[in-house]
């Protein structure tokens, strides 16, 4: 082999049997059998680090490369004695090119090292093979000979190993040049754009068309060693920075000075795209330079400035809503959407929608406070206890780019007409997390088109509830919510879902002052799979009405799906009356099993005073101790009073006696006078309990619906 004189690759030779570090015995044991090399030969340091140089033959390099390499190439793989990083590789010729991807900054140019694993060594330490490291250098100079060992669009090819990165936190506004520079640890710092009264540094941006690898094969530690680095046109990096500091403002500012440099793109859309590289640091002021260069002649000035020591620190972006939605392979996103409730669920959701990047603006609605015993659940910190919850919920995401949310600390039932135009204008979903029934209500009775949902934990944690209108709104939510009440009543699956569990005191303010006992855990599971659904569903422009039960003895969770029913309406004396078609679907079967005499039942369901609305859902049919004739019904009582408790039970009081039905057999179902009269009997025993009242006769010609609130 040739005798390059390179330092790092110099050693005292010795035989590879004697060979003591087992990676380097591995190595030497690969390369002796491997076809493909020849030449063996190893060295050993006085630090015991072991280089063994071999020549690699037959390498599949095409008659015209891209990067000029040969067919037959000398390397040096250097072992450490510590044996925590990877064995590094060196290509020894002298006049190898320097101009190549997936190659590693020193801070010397040559020998060039390459870098031939993008896998951490602590990833692949225990299976390491080293006659696959063998093939995979091998795999290295083929690719690279055609340029097809990295992705196209990479700016910068160069590694910079154990370089200090630096994250930028803001957006630059207006070209401000002033910058907070602050070190975090030895190899990580922030940046962040600031008036000039923080500012710690200068910046100063010198654009470039290009960026080659050769321009930083070595890593830049001096001005001096920045001067063959290319600017626009035929312009060096150095020679750049003069001609702004001589000819700007610039030059006047007694900041330390901070060199950003960055590349200019043009896409396929022919569309001009700017991406920071790096921050070159010194410790010299623009107005220290261009003081220099006044008063000194300029081969003194060009000694002086060339040797100023210099520190490249790499760049990374704060995070963004769009990479967040990259990151996590979020292709669909909302414009706006708008949050009630900011509490245990809501702000677990919200945290989802946040990372994921799934919507541009997000506004919260809340006007509670958190307090301490919210922090065992809560998304927030202990450093929030006693503050606004949306305030500082949207202030915990503060810095995430272009993700816009805005808070609106006050009671959704209330809200002004400025806040409930912030929050609904262009919105395309508002969800619901209040557990809040007025509030629910309030949405699903409001005007505007947009889409809603609402979701809740039950008692136990255990279950959580989703209800989401489709895009035609015409499964509305407070309609999802009477058939949620329905399917607790009728499906035996949720017998144990609105079980009450145990509950503590939160604080000393009030007597009913208490917290539900719920599993964080169970929390974050199901809110996850919550933010999922929701966005499925609104995408699919499908309702939905489902149950997620977590069995958190076995880890898995369970897609409870409930029935959504149709709904038929009626208005009464003003009164919205709603009747679901699984309700007046018994009706038809119990008048059909009865076609002589008449029948009839009691009708269950909700009211809503707040919008003059009755909602009928659930019917227990005649008791057999009701008396049937051709012209008249009398409903008995036996087993009404247990059916009452039992649905009572099964909805948590949520479900109320609401009035009588009986049939017309042959017959319209006109009111007798003494359906009027019974009416008239029954709503004023109804309205002593404050209750409202409805009456339903099915004839020939359909139903009768009358009612008073």
């Amino acid at each position: 082999m040739t005798d390059y004189n390179y330092k790092i690759t110099n050693g005292s030779p010795i035989r590879g049997e004697h060979l003591k570090l087992s990676r380097a015995k591995a190595i030497y044991k690969a390369a002796m059998a491997h076809p493909y090399t020849k030449d063996v030969q190893c060295y050993v340091k006085g630090n015991g680090n072991i280089i063994i140089k071999m020549r690699l033959v037959y390498l599949e390099i095409p008659d015209e490369p891209i990067y000029e390499m040969y067919d037959e190439e000398e390397i040096a793989i250097i072992c450490y004695s510590e044996d925590i990083n990877i064995p590094e590789v060196y290509a020894l010729r002298k006049d190898f090119p320097t101009e190549l991807p997936h190659s590693n900054a020193k801070p010397f140019t040559r020998p060039v090292s390459l870098c031939v694993s993008d896998v951490a060594f602590a990833d692949i330490r225990p299976q390491f093979n080293a006659h696959d490291f063998l093939d995979s250098i091998r795999r290295w100079f083929s690719l690279n000979s055609i340029n097809k060992l990295h992705e196209s669009n990479r700016p910068l090819e160069v590694f910079f190993g154990f370089q200090e990165v630096c994250c930028i936190l803001n957006e630059r506004s207006d070209a401000n040049p002033y910058i907070k520079y602050s070190k975090k640890t030895n190899y990580s710092s922030t940046l962040e754009f600031v008036e000039k009264s923080k500012a710690t540094h200068y910046m100063v941006g010198i654009p470039t068309e290009k960026i080659y690898a050769s321009n930083f094969v070595r890593i830049p530690q001096t001005m001096g060693d920045l001067k063959d680095v290319q600017s626009t046109g035929q312009f060096s990096l150095t020679s750049c920075l003069l001609d702004v500091l001589t000819k700007t403002v610039a030059g006047k500012s007694t900041l330390p000075l901070v060199l950003l440099v960055f590349i200019t793109q043009t896409t396929e859309e022919n569309k001009k795209t700017s991406q920071e590289l790096f921050l070159i640091k010194t410790n010299n002021s623009p107005k220290d330079i261009v003081h220099k260069k006044i008063i000194l002649n300029q081969n003194a000035f060009e000694k002086w400035f060339y040797e100023l020591s210099v520190e490249v620190v790499l760049l990374e972006f704060m995070t963004s809503r769009s990479g967040n939605a990259i990151n996590n392979g979020i292709k669909e996103w909302f414009k706006k959407v708008g949050v009630v409730g900011t509490g245990t669920l809501g702000s677990a959701v919200i945290d989802h929608f946040v990372r994921q990047g799934c919507s541009e603006e997000i506004n919260l609605v809340d006007c509670d406070i958190l307090l301490p015993h919210n922090l065992s659940r809560h998304t927030l910190t202990t450093d929030k206890v006693m503050t606004s919850k949306v305030r500082s919920v949207k202030d915990s995401y503060q810095g995430i780019l272009f993700q816009k949310i805005n808070a609106i600390d006050g009671n959704f039932l209330t809200l002004n007409r400025n806040d409930r135009e912030r929050l609904f204008k262009g919105t395309e979903l508002v969800m619901d997390f209040s557990t809040s029934i007025a509030v629910e209500r309030k949405l699903a009775n409001d005007e505007y088109t947009f889409r809603r949902c609402t979701s809740f934990l039950n008692p136990k944690g255990d279950d959580v509830v989703l209800l989401i209108e489709d895009k035609d709104r015409i499964s509305r939510l407070d309609l999802l919510e009477m058939d949620y009440y329905r399917n607790l009543i009728v499906d035996e699956r949720f017998i144990h879902h609105l079980e009450q569990i145990e509950t503590i005191r939160t604080n000393t303010f009030s007597c009913r002052s208490e917290s539900m006992i719920l599993n964080y855990e169970n929390v974050r599971v199901l809110s996850a799979i919550i933010s999922k659904q929701i966005r499925k569903y609104y995408m699919l422009g499908q309702a939905c009405l489902s149950i997620w039960h977590f069995d958190t003895e076995n880890g898995t969770v369970s897609s409870l799906p409930m029935t959504i029913t149709n709904w038929h309406n009626e208005v009464s004396d003003g009164i919205q009356i709603y009747i679901s078609d699984a309700v007046e679907k018994e009706i038809q079967v119990m008048t059909a099993a009865s076609p002589d005499k008449e029948t009839g039942g009691c009708l269950f369901g909700s009211y809503d005073r707040d919008h003059n609305c009755i909602y009928v859902y659930y019917m227990v049919s005649a008791p057999e101790d009701s008396i049937h004739s051709p012209v008249s019904f009398v409903r008995g009582f036996k087993g009404l009073t247990a059916e009452y408790e039992r649905i009572t039970k099964l909805t948590y009081h949520q479900v109320r006696y609401l009035g009588e039905w009986h049939s017309h057999p042959n017959m319209p179902n006109t009111p007798s006078e003494t359906d009027k009269k019974q009416f008239e009997e029954l709503w004023k025993e109804q309205q002593s309990q404050d209750l409202p009242f409805i009456q339903i006769i099915y004839g020939n010609n359909g139903l009768f619906v009358t009612a008073i609130m």
